[in-house]
């Protein structure tokens, strides 16, 4: 009797996980049908007689050190950051100095710091089985449950970014190069995002962003540790953004980022190091004094002791000027210039990754969009999805 009742519970625990596992896969169909084809123009680079500096009005004094994403223990510490309890987050963060660590766990906008008035509320979107095709959601309102977990197209990936983007600040492709989630040629056509995470410890974005400068797309970079056990020191105090912004109020802080008036920080060379060392080193980090346009010359200075090497890239990442053990860097922008944007090599192999110079035809920057529905094509292949659906549905009816 009681081998009948066993084997009688296990069969309907079979049957009920059965059932949730057909459900899943019947409702990530019908999302992976619901996504419209999308007609993708060719991007144009940029052009025009103005150039639009992101740093035009920036205050030297005003700089802010800010890490949107990192993971706290959730989920009975199931997600990888199981070991990252909110106040180590607070304490880790505070001693290096930073001005704001956001935390961003998985499909949840954590209300730890929403008493704090530089909080942002963020989270980090995707469930990403196969290809970890994520976004960071930065200024977020609700989370997005709905997601495409396999293999995504180019169409799923403009259609991801665009639902994300109805209801947060910011929806920003993450980790791009880990598990190729986005592949550098998907930024030639992939428009309406702002921001990209050019550098993060599980995949750089930087080809990835040049392949978008150079086809029109004004995308500014942000770096972040994305870290997921902040007692490993080191996953702290890798990779940051510097914003200029003197009130660190969510409005501020997003304006500035729109506006490019901010850069990325690699730091990635204390890897290895103790902690102290990264926080000593920390406290000593130069910051970036002057981006200044004097007609076509772009001017750039920080209060490092001298820049060891400034790299000034353009278009397709070619470097078009290289200068090494200099106090003040300088280009002249060329009329077949796109874009310029700068690297710097500092003292201690830190790296600053400034935000592009991008031409225009107005003093105010303008930005295209490559990707628009297909309404026909669209309708046609909802059209054939629905007729092979319901041909399934009448030939499972008659073999009953």
């Amino acid at each position: 009797m009681y081998k009948r009742v066993k084997n009688r519970f296990f069969r309907w625990v079979l049957i009920a996980l059965t059932c949730l596992f057909g459900l899943l896969i019947a409702y990530w169909m019908v999302l992976y049908l619901m996504v419209p084809r999308y007609h993708f123009k060719e991007g144009r680079p940029f052009s025009g007689e103005y150039l639009y500096n992101p740093y035009q009005h920036m205050d030297s004094s005003q700089w802010k050190q800010y890490n949107f994403h990192c993971h706290s223990r959730k989920y009975l510490g199931i997600t990888n950051g199981r070991l990252s309890k909110e106040e180590n987050i607070d304490s880790i963060y505070q001693t290096l100095g930073y001005d704001h660590y956001g935390i961003s766990d998985y499909m949840r906008i954590n209300p730890h710091g929403s008493d704090r008035r530089d909080y942002i509320p963020s989270y980090e979107h995707g469930y990403g089985f196969f290809r970890k095709t994520h976004q960071l959601c930065i200024g977020a309102e609700l989370v997005v449950h709905a997601d495409l977990p396999f293999v995504q197209s180019l169409d799923m990936k403009q259609y991801m970014l665009e639902k994300l983007q109805e209801h947060c600040r910011f929806a920003v492709p993450a980790h791009a190069s880990y598990t190729k989630g986005y592949k550098v040629n998907d930024m030639h056509y992939l428009s309406g995002y702002r921001l990209l995470e050019i550098c993060n410890p599980y995949g750089d974005a930087l080809e990835h962003w040049d392949a978008a400068l150079s086809t029109g797309h004004r995308v500014y970079g942000i770096g972040d540790d994305d870290t997921h056990n902040v007692l490993n020191a080191n996953e702290v105090g890798r990779f940051f953004t510097m914003i200029n912004v003197a009130d660190m109020q969510a409005d501020s802080v997003y304006e500035a980022l729109d506006s490019g008036c901010a850069y990325t920080v690699d730091f990635h060379s204390y890897y290895d190091k103790p902690f102290e060392l990264k926080v000593e080193r920390m406290h000593e980090l130069p910051h970036l004094t002057r981006c200044e346009l004097i007609g076509d010359t772009l001017v750039v200075e920080t209060n490092a002791p001298i820049i060891e090497v400034a790299d000034f890239i353009g278009q397709d990442g070619k470097v078009l000027k290289h200068e090494e053990r200099v106090n003040q860097a300088q280009y002249v922008i060329q009329p077949n210039d796109p874009y310029v944007r700068v690297k710097l090599r500092l003292p201690h192999q830190t790296y600053f990754y400034l935000n592009p110079i991008t031409r225009h035809h107005g003093p105010t920057p303008d930005d295209q969009s490559t990707a628009e529905i297909n309404r026909p094509q669209t309708y046609l292949f909802y059209i054939v999805y629905g007729i092979v659906i319901l041909l399934c549905v009448i030939r499972i009816f008659k073999k009953q």
